[in-house]
């Protein structure tokens, strides 16, 4: 049998007693959140970078890569030196020993500044001065 396309008065009586579609809320508890977004607690961590040592340890880190990058047989002492002060005060939290070694640290690397200033940044410098300050 053949399939007629002609539409009988049965089915445009049910398509007009069809209720009208209008848009549909797809979640009532996501509109609520679009009308009343919730707010959250202010939970702010405390800086680590706002801890005079933790910037001094940071400090003295990049002055123990600019060592490694300068390759002179003479800053190995105060290389080694940096280096076991960081991993004492990443034990104990005590920077006595990264203050020491990171003024000496300072004072060789302003000498080398001096001689040639293209060898160690003024922003390393400042950074480690900055950091030694504050004890």
């Amino acid at each position: 049998m053949a399939k007629t396309t002609k539409t009988t008065s049965a089915t445009t009586a049910k398509k007009e007693a069809a209720p009208k579609k209008g848009p549909v809320a797809k979640n009532a508890s996501t509109t609520a959140k679009k009308a009343a977004p919730t707010k959250k607690a202010a939970t702010k961590k405390p800086a680590a970078s706002a801890d005079p040592a933790v910037k001094l340890e940071k400090a003295c880190k990049d002055a123990v890569a600019k060592f490694q990058k300068m390759d002179g047989g003479q800053y190995k002492e105060i290389q080694e030196k940096l280096e076991w002060c960081i991993g004492s005060y990443n034990y104990d939290k005590n920077p006595e020993g990264l203050v020491e070694y990171g003024n000496k640290a300072a004072n060789i690397l302003k000498e080398v500044r001096k001689d040639s200033p293209r060898k160690v940044s003024k922003k390393l410098v400042d950074d480690l001065d900055n950091a030694l300050a504050k004890f």
